[in-house]
């Protein structure tokens, strides 16, 4: 890519070139950030920043500092050169992903585009009338289109998490950060805040991330293995708008749910109460029966949370299938399991048709989503803290206390115990304020799950009533003791048909379809793992005959047949690829390594095929869990249904 330059002709010449590329910028912006591009579009010229000509004739551009003072953006002497220096002294980078403080007239990212091989570029700039010049200046309407240049002009957490969802990979492998030296004097506060709410974007994805690759195969297994539960029962839909307008209560687990506890019985018959698994057992050792009890969890300690419970009454479980399998075996009540994409792959045309809800980052998001669902309003949360507490990890009273008790005495007491679990995390523990102004500690798990709180309740029609009186204020939220909360809401009795049968009366045919599906699957997956496996030695030979053309070329062909056959059975490719999830992240690692095929030599072609190879041996692995997994799963349905 040759060094870009906006000369002083092109800069004097009024227009013809300026809006050639505002139009084009405008119009990649329009399909990209349709919100943005409006919102420059409206912006009059005239409120833009006038372009001056720098001694090289190149553009420069002169702004007005937070103290009122005058500042450049860029050099009025060597713009360009200014740039390239400032380029040069940035730390080396393997993975080109950029997030720059300012987009001024957008020399940077231009230079980093020039340099690296489709770098992501992460542009933090409140300026409207900077970009409008900006857009006329240079040609940014290859990189708009790509989705690599990402403009951020609001600091609305909800808006970072939507134009950054598209690259959370790239962020996981690595983010430079670019700060343009007059940032530390113009709208400075909108640029640090924007690096605060990065960093925090890159906690939460890495988060995510990290959870997914973790945890791809065991939600699988649970899903595939949960298909007696979610067949023999009804779906969710049978639940929509069943309490509309009447008021729920979310019972989570933090520590200050013990101020409440003695409210939740009287408030059964006038507020649908929903609780998270965790606290279940506690609730009915207090007589506490809740409508709805929520599970997710893949690990199979969870069953420790049901128990020793001989009655669930009319408690009704509603699980994501990806829970353990083991919690919807031993739970006697009512089930309803929740629909997932993996239930259309496996079953296809006989897959029922049920509803699912938003996937539940917690048991209590998914208590928060199924009190959307049956149309409470006001929903109350109450042992919502997502923080440490008083200094507690658990709630006092929780069952872990009996687990310690053999430990404890006059050295060793509850409350040092409490205090060990939390530090046991120190490397992501955070310092923040409660609700009471005090200092508190939460973490990086805690912290994500207030984003996506506040970002649920940011979108949520019903008012939102913050009961816990502990824990860390959440936007979105009133704050209000559940007292005050439970005279002015909870004030009619529910609707007496709120408990409804759960078990699905077309069970046995839903059976007989899904031995079917399930058999047909398995076929299909030996196709698929055989078609794998020549197309992993192909490639082993392809990577000795990359100086040999001829050869190379013949063996080609073959790859591309066999590309062409494993894609008739799409569905369980796809399947595949999503249970070797490390696979595919690695592979998009060495992808941005190499480097785009334009500049291909004997060395990353044998890179790529190396890349492909790999890839190839550890879908053949995945093809392998799937091997084991869906005969189980086969050998359930026919079992227990």
């Amino acid at each position: 890519m040759t060094r870009m330059t906006s000369t002083a002709a092109d800069l004097r010449d009024s227009s013809q070139l300026a809006r050639q590329r505002y139009l084009a910028n405008l119009a990649a912006l329009y399909r990209r950030d349709p919100d943005l591009a409006e919102c420059v579009d409206a912006l009059p010229f005239a409120q833009a920043p006038l372009l001056e000509v720098a001694r090289d004739g190149n553009a420069t551009v002169r702004l007005t500092t937070d103290e009122g003072r005058e500042v450049y953006a860029h050099s009025r002497y060597r713009p360009l050169d200014e740039v390239e220096k400032f380029i040069d002294n940035l730390p080396a980078v393997d993975n080109p992903t950029f997030f720059i403080s300012s987009l001024g007239l957008g020399y940077h990212p231009l230079e980093l585009e020039r340099r690296y091989d489709n770098p992501v570029l992460i542009v933090a700039e409140d300026d409207l009338g900077l970009i409008k010049t900006a857009l006329c200046v240079h040609d940014f309407s290859g990189l708009i289109d790509s989705g690599r240049l990402i403009l951020l002009t609001s600091t609305d957490k909800s808006v970072i998490n939507r134009k950054l969802s598209t690259c959370n990979a790239n962020v996981l492998l690595g983010l430079q950060i670019v700060a343009l030296p007059h940032t530390k004097r113009y709208h400075a506060q909108f640029h640090e805040q924007m690096r605060r709410l990065l960093t925090d974007f890159v906690s939460i994805a890495r988060t995510q991330m990290v959870t997914l690759l973790k945890t791809a195969r065991i939600t699988f297994k649970n899903i595939a293995l949960n298909l007696p539960a979610y067949l023999g029962n009804r779906g969710i839909e049978t639940l929509s708008g069943r309490a509309a307008g009447y008021p729920a209560i979310v019972v989570a687990a933090g520590p200050s749910l013990a101020r409440n506890l003695d409210q939740l019985g009287p408030l059964r018959e006038r507020a649908v109460i929903i609780s998270v698994q965790t606290v279940l057992r506690l609730l009915y050792s207090l007589g506490i029966r809740p409508h709805f009890v929520t599970s997710l969890d893949f690990h199979e300690v969870s069953t420790e949370f049901f128990r020793g419970i001989d009655d669930l009454g009319d408690c009704v479980l509603v699980a994501e299938p990806k829970a353990t399998w083991h919690v919807l075996d031993m739970y006697d009540g009512g089930k309803r399991v929740l629909r997932h994409k993996y239930h259309d792959v496996l079953l296809q045309e006989h897959a029922p048709r049920r509803d699912g809800l938003r996937p539940g980052t917690t048991v209590a998001h998914l208590a928060f989503y199924l009190a959307q669902h049956l149309g409470c309003d006001p929903i109350i949360f109450v042992g919502q803290d997502l923080a440490f507490s008083e200094g507690m990890f658990y709630m006092p009273g929780s069952p872990i206390e009996k687990i310690w008790q053999p430990e404890l005495n006059r050295f060793q007491t509850i409350e040092m115990k409490q205090w060990e679990r939390i530090v046991r995390n120190r490397h992501i523990l955070r310092t923040t304020k409660d609700i009471h102004g005090r200092d508190t500690y939460n973490d990086d798990l805690l912290f994500t799950y207030r984003e996506q709180f506040e970002n649920d309740f940011a979108a949520a029609a019903q008012r939102i009533i913050q009961a816990s009186e502990g824990g860390i204020p959440l936007a979105g939220t009133e704050a209000m003791p559940l007292r005050d909360a439970a005279e002015r809401y909870c004030t009619r009795p529910l609707p007496t048909d709120l408990p409804v049968e759960t078990a699905d009366p077309s069970a046995g045919q839903l059976k007989i379809e899904a031995c079917k599906a399930l058999e047909r699957r398995i076929e299909e997956l030996k196709h698929v793992r055989k078609t794998s496996r020549e197309m992993g030695e192909l490639l082993e030979k392809l990577e000795k005959l990359v100086e040999r053309p001829a050869e190379f070329n013949r063996l080609i062909v073959r790859v591309d047949a066999l590309r062409t056959l494993i894609h008739k059975y799409d569905h369980m490719y796809r399947l595949v690829i999503d249970v070797s999830a490390m696979a595919e992240l690695r592979r998009y690692a060495a992808d941005r390594d190499i480097g785009s095929p334009g500049s291909e030599t004997s060395e990353t072609a044998r890179r790529r095929l190396r890349r492909d190879r790999e890839f190839v041996e550890s879908f053949i692995e995945g093809c392998d869990f799937l091997e084991r997994v869906l005969p189980e799963a086969l050998a359930r349905v026919r079992e227990r249904m």
